[in-house]
């Protein structure tokens, strides 16, 4: 099992084994080889509603790090290239419209979209992991040196995570690699959905975030 995480420039993709991870660079999403793969990132879009899995997972993760979970865009928005119009199709679908935060990795969501495997590549989140795991981990933002400090304490309990300080990449931040190792430690736990009913798209993909079961 492999986790992947995007950053600026492409992706991260960890994997677990043992009590070591292994980390790798690749530009396109594509370019990852694995059997099985949590992403950060939204798998299933929704037409005309926000998604029940993202409305789950706030409720989940609040009331610390609730803000990270963003209502992903409609199919019909998320391929448009102007923000504005963008906007205005997901508000007459949803009522609400798209966050910059969501924008910004509308190229990556696209990206997802057009590889997802139901089945093989499934859709997470690192906080939901990190919570999941030790709650107390998600109480400062990881965007800090206490918080991205009790993140990687977590990952210390299941190995030597040198690898992190190795890794010699000057556009992933530290905090990219941390969130896609937490993501491969999928192998040492059982896996449930949020929601458990998780409904489909259009291209019979299911909207929903797996979780740690701890």
């Amino acid at each position: 099992m492999k986790g992947i995480d995007g950053t600026r420039n492409g992706w991260i993709a960890a994997k677990y084994t043992g009590d070591t991870w292994k980390l790798e660079f690749h530009e396109k999403v594509s370019d990852i080889d694995f059997d099985e793969a949590l992403i950060d990132i939204p798998i299933g879009l929704p037409v005309e509603s926000t998604r029940k899995c993202d409305e789950k997972a706030r409720e989940f993760l609040a009331p610390e790090r609730h803000y990270s979970i963003f209502n992903c865009p409609v199919r019909e928005a998320l391929y448009e290239e102007n923000y504005e119009e963008a906007c205005n199709i997901n508000e007459e679908k949803t009522g609400k419209r798209i966050s910059k935060q969501a924008w910004n990795i509308v190229p990556k969501i696209r990206e997802v979209d057009e590889e997802a495997r139901e089945g093989n590549l499934r859709e997470s989140h690192p906080e939901v992991f990190f919570k999941s795991i030790d709650p107390e981990s998600v109480e400062e933002s990881k965007n800090s040196r206490r918080g991205l400090e009790d993140r990687k304490q977590v990952l210390k309990n299941y190995g030597d995570i040198s690898i992190i300080d190795k890794f010699g990449r000057k556009d992933v931040s530290e905090d990219d690699l941390v969130d896609a190792m937490v993501l491969a430690l999928a192998s040492k736990f059982e896996l449930s959905k949020i929601p458990e009913d998780p409904g489909e798209d259009e291209k019979g993909l299911e909207m929903n975030i797996m979780k740690p079961d701890t």
